[in-house]
């Protein structure tokens, strides 16, 4: 987990972006009311982003048997998947603290001092990979997902692929550095965390209490073992009626085709060497060389070699 501490030299961040998509809406910001409190789960897909809300869920509720499912009343607030009216009745009406969740980078979307924002990163190239497999799982998966049979030929378009401002929903190399860069940028600010995938797999009571910590929850360390446990991989896969994002939306064949292995360095076994050596080449046009090792790997031992 990374970011801490004040940096009073350097400006906040404002929402100077508009990201429009398919099921992207950036309109809905334009009536969003903040509360003091509010907690924002930022992520590229596929890099974590039901896992935090999961263990947000049950830091905010002091228990690790919730009886909810998180994805329910943690919408993703930026989406036309659900009609507006319905979400923002739902979070008005709430009076537990909010968690909300956004795929849209920091720059696109409403910045408060008063409000956390966590942002969660996986390596890339299993995010692709993740996000590819998911796409031949869904019922309507895009066409460059679940027609293009060669992945090999899709891993090269995502990693020559530019980032283009203003468009939502974008699956390249270059989207995830550009949301990367701008959380990487405000890490220092004091309501701001960043957390990797690998992180939450190789330590996970560590990086859940780091959470609370980040959150301003009191949480025990018995609480954070429980939350450890039930948040495991296998545990939310076995409960993915419960844990799935869209659930009850048909949007999978089957809500555990959401979760598939949930395994760092998938890419290993997919990847080639002359691939390996673009990907490393346009990685390092996208972000500095210390801000990419911890992209990849978190804070544990570099396994990109």
């Amino acid at each position: 987990m990374s970011g801490s501490g004040p940096n009073a030299t350097r400006p906040l961040p404002a929402r100077t972006a508009t990201y429009k998509g398919p099921i992207t809406d950036p309109t809905r910001w334009t009536t969003f009311r903040h509360r003091p409190g509010d907690i924002f789960i930022c992520a590229p897909a596929k890099s974590g982003t039901t896992w935090l809300q999961a263990i947000c869920a049950m830091l905010i509720f002091s228990t690790a048997e919730l009886d909810i499912a998180p994805a329910k009343i943690s919408p993703w607030f930026d989406t036309n998947l659900t009609p507006s009216d319905a979400v923002s009745g739902m979070i008005e009406a709430q009076q537990h603290r909010r968690y909300l969740k956004t795929h849209t980078p920091l720059d696109g979307i409403p910045y408060f001092v008063d409000c956390n924002y966590i942002a969660v990163y996986r390596d890339p190239r299993d995010t692709f990979l993740s996000m590819m497999r998911l796409a031949a799982r869904t019922l309507e998966g895009r066409a460059a997902a679940s027609q293009i049979a060669d992945l090999h030929a899709l891993f090269g378009l995502w990693l020559k692929e530019p980032f283009r401002p203003g468009e939502g929903e974008q699956m390249s190399l270059a989207a995830i550095a550009h949301h990367f860069n701008l959380f990487w940028k405000y890490r220092a600010l004091p309501n701001i965390a960043l957390v990797h995938f690998a992180d939450l797999k190789r330590d996970p009571v560590g990086v859940i209490r780091d959470i609370a910590t980040a959150l301003g929850i009191a949480a025990d360390d018995r609480l954070i073992a429980r939350i450890a446990e039930a948040t495991a991989f296998a545990n939310m896969r076995d409960k993915a009626a419960q844990f799935a994002p869209g659930i009850g939306r048909g949007q999978f064949k089957s809500e555990s085709d959401f979760f598939r292995s949930g395994e760092n360095v998938q890419w290993k076994e997919f990847v080639t060497a002359s691939e390996l050596a673009a990907y490393v080449q346009r990685l390092s046009q996208l972000i500095p060389p210390d801000a990419s090792a911890w992209l990849e790997n978190g804070s544990g031992v570099t396994e990109s070699g």
